[in-house]
C-alpha cells in the first residue's frame, strides 16, 4: 500500500508542486469559489456559472486556503489525497475480496495508480468532477451491502458527476445476474438506496436556491439557462445510431490510446507545459493484444462454468462500469470522439484494472500470466519515463508559465483592471489574488467582475493574442490593448 502511495505521488508531484504545469480558467475558477468561501464572500453550491458539478472541489480546498493562504498547491492536494484513496481502494478490495496476492492487485491497479502525464494530469485537474467518478464508483461497490451509505454515495456522486449513473448500472446488472435484483429483499435493499440518494438530490436542490450562482452576491436568477442533472444528461443523448459503430472505433483507435498513453504525443498536446514526449510507436498494438487476451481468456473461463465465482464480481463490476461509460461517451457524442474531450470517459481506467484483475485470479497457464504481465510492466515503464523525463526537467530547470508572467506585467504596470478570453480571465485573477479583476469576453462565470471592471473601463487594458491599435506588445503573442 505504502508502494502504491508512494507512486501516486510520483506521477502527480509536477501537477501539484508547479503551478504552470498544468493549469488553466476552469481550475481557476474553482480556486476563486474556494478563496470565496473562505472570506465568507460566497456559498457556491454548483460550479460558478453551471447547474451540474458539485462544488465539492472548492469545499475541499477552502480549508487549506484558510491555512496557507490560495495556490495552485492548496488547490490541487486535496485531489492527490482522492487519487491516493481510489488506488488504496481498489487494491484492497482486490485482496480482500478477489483473492489476489498484494503484487498481483498492485499489478492490476497500475493502470491508476500510473497513467502516463497526459493521463494523470487531469487526474489533478481541479476542474469540477473529471476524477471524482472514480472514487464513486469503487466506493458505491464498497458500500453495496448498506443501502443508506450507498444512497449516499450514488446522490452526491450524480449531483457532483453525473458518470457515476454508470456504476450504478453496473451494480444493477450485477444484481440480476446473481437474481437478487427482484426479490423481496433485492427490491427493498434498493428502493432503500434509491430513495436515500433521493434525498441527497432534494437537498442539493434546495441549497441550490441560496447558492452563489455566479460568484459573490448572485443567485440561480443570475444564470442564463435552468439544467442541472437530469437536464444535463437529457441534453447530451444522441439517438444517430448509424454513427455509434463508428463511434466504437474511435474510442479504440483514438480515445484509449490517448488515454493509455501508448501513442506518442508531446506533452504539450494535453496542455502540459513541457516538451516531454510520451507514449511509443506499436506500445498500442502490444497493450491491445495483451488485453485483448485477457479477455478471451476470461470470457473463455465464464462459458467454461469456471471464471465467474462470486468473489470475481468485483472485477465484473469495474468492466460494466467502464463499458458503460465508454457506451455512454459514444452515444452522448454522437459516435464523435474528440481528443480534447478525454476527460468526458475515464471510468474506462476501472475498467482495465477489472479486466486484469479478473485474469490474474482466473488464468492457469503460468507462461501465459507471465507474457501478459511483462507487457503491462513494459507499458508502466514507459509512462513511468515519460513521468521521469517530466520530474527532471521541471526540477532542474522549470519554465515560467504564461500566465504567471502576464500577472507580472500587469501588476508592474499597476493595472488592477482588464478584459481577457476566457481561457487567460478567470487564471490571472487567480494567480493575482484578486489583486487584477479580469472580466472574460466569450464565457461568464464570474458576474460581479464583468460589473467591476465595467465600473472601471477607462483604466482598464484588453489583454489579446493579436496586434492591435494603440497596443503595446508585452509578450510572445501578447498585447495590451485599450480597454474602452
Amino acid at each position: 500500500m505504502a508502494a502504491l502511495a508512494a507512486l501516486v505521488v510520483f506521477r502527480s508531484a509536477v501537477f501539484v508542486f508547479w503551478e504552470q504545469s498544468h493549469f488553466d480558467s476552469n481550475q481557476a475558477v474553482i480556486g476563486l469559489m474556494a478563496k470565496h468561501l473562505v472570506e465568507g464572500r460566497a456559498f457556491p453550491v454548483f460550479m460558478y456559472g453551471q447547474n451540474y458539478q458539485l462544488a465539492l472541489e472548492a469545499w475541499l480546498a477552502a480549508p487549506l486556503f484558510a491555512l496557507a493562504g490560495p495556490s495552485v498547491t492548496a488547490l490541487k492536494l486535496p485531489l492527490l489525497a482522492i487519487n491516493v484513496a481510489i488506488v488504496l481502494l481498489l487494491a484492497h478490495v482486490l485482496v480482500r475480496e478477489v483473492g489476489l496476492k498484494p503484487a498481483a492487485a498492485a499489478l492490476a491497479t497500475v493502470f491508476v495508480a500510473l497513467p502516463p502525464p497526459g493521463t494523470a494530469s487531469k487526474l489533478l485537474e481541479a476542474s469540477g468532477g473529471t476524477l471524482e467518478p472514480l472514487l464513486y464508483v469503487p466506493l458505491l461497490w464498497f458500500t453495496r451491502r448498506r443501502p443508506a451509505w450507498c444512497g449516499l454515495v450514488l446522490g452526491v456522486g450524480f449531483v457532483h458527476r453525473e458518470f457515476v449513473v454508470y456504476g450504478l448500472a453496473a451494480l444493477l446488472v450485477l444484481a440480476a445476474a446473481r437474481h437478487s435484483l427482484f426479490t423481496r429483499d433485492g427490491v427493498r435493499h434498493h428502493a432503500a438506496m434509491l430513495r436515500v440518494a433521493a434525498e441527497v438530490w432534494l437537498v442539493v436542490q434546495v441549497a441550490r436556491q441560496f447558492g452563489s450562482a455566479m460568484g459573490p452576491g448572485t443567485t440561480v436568477a443570475n444564470l442564463p439557462r435552468a439544467g442541472g442533472g437530469f437536464v444535463e444528461l437529457a441534453s447530451r443523448l444522441c439517438l444517430d445510431l448509424l454513427a455509434v459503430p463508428q463511434g466504437f472505433l474511435h474510442i479504440a483507435t483514438i480515445h484509449w490510446p490517448l488515454l493509455f498513453g501508448t501513442e506518442p504525443h508531446p506533452l504539450h498536446f494535453f496542455r502540459i507545459a513541457s516538451d516531454v514526449t510520451q507514449g511509443m510507436t506499436g506500445a498500442g498494438l502490444a497493450l491491445g493484444a495483451a488485453m485483448a487476451f485477457a479477455a478471451v481468456r476470461v470470457g473463455a473461463g465464464v462459458v467454461r462454468g469456471r471464471g465467474w465465482r462470486p468473489e470475481f464480481d468485483f472485477c465484473a463490476y469495474l468492466l460494466l462500469a467502464g463499458f458503460f461509460s465508454v457506451t455512454g461517451y459514444v452515444v452522448g457524442r454522437c459516435g464523435v470522439i474528440e481528443p480534447i474531450r478525454m476527460r468526458y470517459e475515464m471510468l474506462s481506467l476501472l475498467g482495465a484494472v477489472g479486466l486484469s484483475a479478473w485474469f490474474l485470479a482466473t488464468e492457469r497457464s503460468r507462461r501465459a500470466v507471465t507474457a501478459w504481465s511483462v507487457v503491462v510492466v513494459a507499458w508502466a515503464a514507459l509512462s513511468a519515463t515519460a513521468h521521469v523525463g517530466l520530474l527532471g526537467r521541471y526540477a532542474a530547470d522549470a519554465p515560467v508559465g504564461g500566465k504567471r508572467m502576464l500577472v507580472r506585467h500587469l501588476e508592474a504596470r499597476g493595472i488592477r483592471y482588464g478584459i481577457a478570453t476566457y481561457a487567460d480571465a478567470y487564471a490571472i485573477s487567480f494567480l493575482s489574488n484578486e489583486r487584477i479583476i479580469m472580466s472574460s469576453s466569450n464565457r461568464v462565470r464570474i458576474r460581479p467582475y464583468e460589473d467591476e471592471v465595467r465600473a472601471h473601463r477607462r483604466e482598464a487594458v484588453r489583454v489579446s493574442r493579436r496586434p492591435c491599435e494603440g497596443g503595446e506588445r508585452v509578450m510572445d503573442d501578447i498585447y495590451f490593448c485599450p480597454g474602452r
